[in-house]
C-alpha cells in the first residue's frame, strides 16, 4: 500500500483521460474507469477505434468525449489541451498510456526508428505531463498513471528503443512520484509483460524467421496466445491508483521472476540475456 492510502477512493464523476484509448490496456482502462463512474475522455491516433470506445462508454451511461491524435507531436496535444480545457475544466485522472514499439537489431534501425518510439512513448508522456499535470497542481489534487513496461525495468536485447523509452519513463515516473506527492497528486506507473494487444501489429518488426519472412505475424501469435488479457492489466492499474502503488508489475509469473533475477544477480541475468539473443532471436532481414 502507498503513502496515500486510498482503498475507499470514490472514482464517481471523476474526470479522466485515457491516452492510446483505442485498444488493448488504454480501452479497457477507459471502460473499467467508466464502471467506477468516472467521465472519461479518450485519445488514440486511430479514429475509428477512437468513436468505437466513445459509443462503449456512452453506453455505459457516463460523459464520455474522443479525440483522434498523435502524440508524438506537440502542436496535437497541445490542441487537445486546449479542447479538453475548455469543455471540462478539471482533470482528476490522467492515464498516460498512449505508446509504439518496435523490435530489430541495433545496426538495422534507423534514426527515424528511434524518433518515432521516443516520440510516442517518452515524448508523448511528457507532453501530457507538460500541459495537464499544471492543472492538478493548482487544485492540490489528483492522480497519474504512466504506462511503461517491463521492458523499462530489464534491457532486452532486440528492443532497445522500446527499453530506452521505457526506462525514461520509469524514472519519469519514480522522480515525479516524490515530487508531486506535497501536491496532494500520486504517481503510479504500470510495468506490465507480454500482453495480448495491437503493439506488435501496430509496431515495427524487423526480424526476420529462418525463412527470411518478416517474424511481424508470428510475434503477433505469440502475443496472443502467451499474453496476459488487457483487462487483467487494467484492473491492475486500476488497483494502483487505489492503493497508491508506485510500480506495479504483471501479475503472475511473466515479470516477477526476471526482474527478482536481475536484482539478485545483474551478471546472471545478462548471461542469460546474451543466450537468449544469440540463439533464439529472430535472424537479421
Amino acid at each position: 500500500m502507498g503513502i496515500f492510502k486510498n482503498d475507499s477512493y470514490d472514482f464517481k464523476e471523476k474526470r479522466a483521460i485515457v491516452t492510446g484509448a483505442g485498444s488493448g490496456i488504454g480501452r479497457e482502462l477507459a471502460l473499467q474507469l467508466a464502471d467506477k463512474g468516472c467521465c472519461v475522455t479518450v485519445t488514440d491516433i486511430f479514429g475509428e477505434r477512437v468513436e468505437k470506445v466513445v459509443m462503449e462508454l456512452q453506453a455505459k451511461g457516463v460523459d464520455a468525449k474522443g479525440y483522434t491524435l498523435d502524440h508524438s507531436k506537440l502542436n496535437e496535444v497541445k490542441a487537445f489541451a486546449d479542447d479538453y480545457f475548455a469543455a471540462w475544466k478539471t482533470v482528476d485522472i490522467l492515464c498516460s498510456n498512449a505508446g509504439v514499439g518496435a523490435g530489430g537489431h541495433l545496426e538495422e534501425l534507423s534514426l527515424a526508428d528511434w524518433e518515432w518510439v521516443m516520440g510516442a512513448n517518452l515524448w508523448g508522456t511528457v507532453y501530457m505531463i507538460h500541459l495537464f499535470v499544471p492543472r492538478m497542481i493548482e487544485r492540490k489534487t489528483g492522480k497519474i498513471l504512466i504506462t511503461a513496461s517491463g521492458a523499462g525495468l530489464i534491457g532486452i536485447p532486440g528492443m532497445a528503443p522500446y527499453c530506452a523509452s521505457k526506462f525514461a519513463m520509469v524514472g519519469l515516473g519514480e522522480s515525479l512520484r516524490s515530487e508531486l506527492h506535497r501536491h496532494n497528486i500520486q504517481v503510479n506507473v504500470l510495468c506490465p509483460g507480454i500482453i495480448n494487444t495491437n503493439i506488435v501489429k501496430d509496431g515495427k518488426v524487423l526480424f526476420s524467421d529462418k525463412d527470411g519472412q518478416t517474424a511481424q505475424a508470428k510475434i503477433t501469435g505469440l502475443y496472443k496466445r502467451f499474453g496476459t488479457k488487457p483487462s487483467t492489466v487494467a484492473r491492475q492499474g486500476i488497483q494502483a491508483l487505489v492503493r497508491d502503488t508506485g510500480i506495479k508489475l504483471s501479475p503472475g509469473f511473466q515479470m516477477w521472476p526476471v526482474y527478482a533475477l536481475k536484482r539478485l544477480s545483474p551478471a546472471l541475468y545478462q548471461g542469460a540475456a546474451r543466450f537468449f539473443y544469440k540463439h533464439l532471436i529472430f535472424r537479421k532481414n
